[in-house]
């Protein structure tokens, strides 16, 4: 399968989205992957797997994905997976394994809510608990800052430095979200996280752009519907890029760019790209 590539600035994004058919979306310069619904062996370089669900849209490629890299003698890969999803996937790769006669190895992790996971210097990630009809999470990738407390504000460098210099803690520690990954979710999963609504970037389903399959209709199956985040445009003020994914494949690519010019907000519509299967993607 040919995968599509967005970029962002300085970020590139490679992979394919599609509703019901498959998710994975690569980060190339964290070298990890959000979903694999996609088993490409364009993919197998990628160690760190971050799974949202597991829906086979969503994880069908990571058998495969695990086998190649070690077929091509890569580490074993670093797996992050909701809490209940860990046991059940455990016993599906020990039976793949019985199938191939072979027994790839691979780190699985359940998530900590509440822990930050090393990336690269002052970078980590951290899964978000997301509305869906199984369990689900989203995936922000956030930076550690250092910000000088407010009674410190007014004091001059050297004196900073020499309170530093004792030991004395003069900041507080604050993460700053630069992309976050929805998975498949309920519009709760922005409404009700600050973090997702500060993402400069901000990866989000949208199953449903049209009228036939409204607002409850996307709510029933742990959906957003368009309409949703046109009714919550506010909640995206500060993102600076949205990519909207998993779009359902009866739009093709026209009906998804006409409807997003036609129902979101110029301002917003103005920093949305929908991320598109290469077969949309093209002319």
């Amino acid at each position: 399968m040919k995968l599509s590539e967005y970029s962002y600035k300085n970020f590139q994004f490679l992979g394919n989205s599609e509703g019901g058919t498959h998710t994975c979306i690569a980060l190339p310069q964290y070298r990890l992957l959000f979903d694999t619904g996609v088993g490409s062996a364009r993919l197998t370089e990628y160690p760190l797997i971050l799974l949202s669900h597991g829906h086979l849209d969503h994880a069908s490629g990571l058998a495969y994905l695990i086998s190649q890299r070690s077929l091509r003698k890569l580490a074993p890969p670093e797996i992050y997976v909701p809490p209940e999803v860990y046991e059940p996937l455990t016993q599906i790769m020990k039976l793949w394994g019985d199938i191939e006669d072979y027994h790839s190895q691979y780190h699985l992790h359940a998530v900590d809510y509440d822990r930050h996971y090393p990336l690269k210097g002052n970078q980590f990630f951290r899964a978000i608990r997301s509305s869906h009809r199984v369990p689900s999470n989203g995936y922000s990738i956030v930076e550690k800052v250092l910000k000088l407390k407010p009674e410190h504000l007014n004091l001059p460098g050297k004196e900073i430095a020499r309170r530093k210099a004792t030991g004395e803690n003069l900041f507080n520690e604050t993460y700053q979200p630069i992309i976050t990954f929805s998975g498949d979710t309920t519009i709760e999963f922005v409404t009700e996280n600050e973090i997702v609504q500060k993402s400069r970037i901000l990866f989000l389903e949208c199953t449903y752009i049209c009228e036939k399959r409204q607002t409850a209709r996307a709510r029933e199956w742990g959906h957003i519907h368009l309409d949703e985040i046109v009714a919550n445009a506010e909640a995206f003020r500060e993102v600076e890029k949205l990519f909207l994914i998993h779009f359902s494949p009866r739009y093709g690519r026209r009906e998804v760019e006409e409807t997003l010019k036609r129902k979101l907000p110029d301002w917003l519509y103005a920093r949305t790209t929908p991320f598109l299967t290469l077969r949309d993607a093209e002319p």
